[in-house]
């Protein structure tokens, strides 16, 4: 493997002025991630607060545990009990087979930025990574993308869901699944490591019980050797420890979401948009109705359930939370809230969308008498093959272009050289002069009979389209003498900007893991990667 950096324009534009420390974004922040002062000055301010770091790590250890964590993880929960220790935070969702790639860049940027931060201050600093496995958008996890014929394909697993129910709760069909991965990996092809590849994942998928158990032994696999520490904010034990916190919630519940609000104003006065919806009646907070996650919403002095019917008084809710703090859960504003009430920390690891909603929460801490983290934007990688490179090579194309604008434009500026004898000017000139001529005869038309004024205007469209089939069959005539270079055009954009998009959110880590081994994340963390604006591009 071999590193390298390029400038990438932003996705999201609360993320590129955060990056780049314009003031109007950087007042909705309690620090600048780029000061060392503020990791400082973050530390001083934990050390003021108490954590039940007992109960935490009592927890920590038995979770992790669980998923056969290696030794260096549980040492980090060890260490996570002295009274000088912080944490590094980075979250996402239970994807199937891990999900997207920026799954891995979060659990590797979560890493690094502890490793480097635990040498600045000189104090334990323990990587963290939160599964949302409260989240109930089934049909957002589970499925991955592959490719056939040099196209992007949507593969989902072919398990029904039809209830909003957690995906801690969500029980795993194995043998689907199982039949599922491997076609999947019959998609990515053959390799020298598929066969090791696919043992291990059926072991996986046999010793899970829900797709929260199946990505948690994945994710410990891969990265609790490097010292990565999981908790699940769907389980049932963790949620035990968030009793007071949850009752803080309830108690200036209307107070935190007129906050939120009100910095959403601000945001916007300021010209940046409001990633998330917000509403004056939202309760920023989850309740389970018969077996399922229900948004409730305030009405009048009580609560009600947004899509079902359900009603709580103000005391209902505290005694819920206090006798069955399982059955509430947090939503995207409370989540991050939830974060620093259980665990010291230090930064949070945020991607571009997650920047957009941190914006809005400063005012909403500062009720629970609380700073926000530091927020650090995540790593950001491509990944290039060595085809890929020598495709680029064939073709004089740039990687930094190409991850820049995709490969469209070039594709079709190489189609046009092509076109040497003119084929594009010769029907241009033809169309117009058929065009002159139909007009004519449309004229002529309405004098001898208006009735057919239409459908001499279709006769000229049907003949334009003539036009068009002849040009795009001798445009194919070209194409087919050329396909293989073709092909190439096709093969980048599909491994480095699939369909214009990163290759972060489209592509899965299991592919990677099927051509270059299953310590391909151990090789990766070798590497030497440093906090900055820059994208980070592994040749492979």
């Amino acid at each position: 493997m071999k590193l390298t950096e390029t400038f990438l324009p932003g996705s999201n534009v609360i993320a590129t002025d955060y990056i780049a420390e314009k003031k109007n974004i950087s007042a909705f922040f309690d620090y600048t991630y780029q000061d060392l002062t503020s990791y400082e000055d973050r530390y001083k301010e934990l050390m003021e607060r108490d954590h039940d770091r007992i109960s935490l790590t009592a927890h920590l250890r038995t979770f992790n545990a669980k998923y056969n964590a290696n030794a260096r993880a549980m040492k980090n929960i060890e260490r996570l009990t002295q009274s000088n220790a912080v944490t590094v935070v980075a979250g996402q969702q239970a994807g199937v087979l891990t999900g997207p790639l920026y799954t891995i860049n979060k659990a590797l940027s979560v890493i690094k930025l502890a490793e480097e931060k635990e040498k600045a201050l000189g104090v334990p600093v323990v990587p963290i990574f939160w599964v949302a496995g409260e989240d109930h958008d089934y049909h957002e996890v589970n499925h991955i993308f592959t490719y056939d014929k040099n196209r992007e394909k949507k593969d989902a697993v072919p398990q029904k869901q039809f209830t909003k129910q957690a995906l801690s709760d969500i029980a795993l069909d194995q043998d689907k699944l199982n039949d599922w991965t491997r076609e999947v990996l019959q998609r990515f092809g053959e390799t020298s490591f598929t066969k090791d590849l696919e043992k291990w994942l059926g072991d996986v998928t046999n010793k899970s019980n829900t797709f929260v158990d199946h990505f948690c032994f994945m994710m410990a696999e891969l990265f609790s050797k490097h010292g990565l520490v999981l908790v699940d904010s769907g389980n049932a034990e963790f949620r035990e420890l968030q009793v007071d916190a949850f009752k803080k919630m309830i108690d200036n519940n209307e107070e935190i979401n007129e906050a939120v609000i009100k910095q959403g104003n601000h945001l916007e006065e300021q010209g940046y948009p409001i990633g998330v919806e917000l509403d004056e009646h939202q309760a920023n907070l989850f309740a389970q109705v018969k077996g399922e996650r229900i948004l409730l919403e305030r009405s009048g002095s009580g609560f009600e359930g947004k899509t079902a019917t359900a009603t709580f008084t103000r005391d209902d809710l505290l005694n819920l939370a206090h006798d069955h703090p399982d059955e509430l859960s947090n939503n995207v504003i409370t989540r991050p809230i939830m974060q620093d009430a259980m665990f010291p920390v230090l930064a949070f690891v945020a991607g571009p969308g997650e920047l957009a909603y941190w914006a809005l929460l400063k005012p909403a801490f500062r009720i629970f008498d609380y700073k926000m983290p530091i927020i650090v934007p995540r790593l950001t990688f491509t990944f290039v093959e060595r085809h890929v490179q020598k495709h680029l090579s064939d073709l004089s194309l740039s990687l930094e272009e190409v991850l820049q604008s995709g490969i469209s434009s070039f594709k079709d500026n190489y189609v046009s050289d092509l076109d040497d004898v003119g084929i594009g000017s010769t029907f241009k000139d033809a169309k117009a002069k058929v065009e002159d001529i139909h007009r004519d005869l449309q004229d002529l038309t309405k004098l001898v009979d208006s009735g057919l004024e239409r459908y001499a205007e279709k006769n000229g469209r049907f003949l334009q389209r003539q036009l068009d089939l002849l040009q795009n069959k001798l445009y194919s005539s070209i194409e087919y003498k050329h396909e293989n270079d073709l092909a190439k055009f096709d093969e980048i954009g599909l491994a480095l900007k699939p369909n214009g998009a990163p290759q972060e959110r489209k592509w899965n880590a299991v592919y990677f893991l099927n051509w270059h081994g299953l310590d391909f994340v151990d090789r990766l963390m070798e590497l030497d990667f440093t906090f900055n604006e820059k994208h980070k591009v592994v040749i492979l």
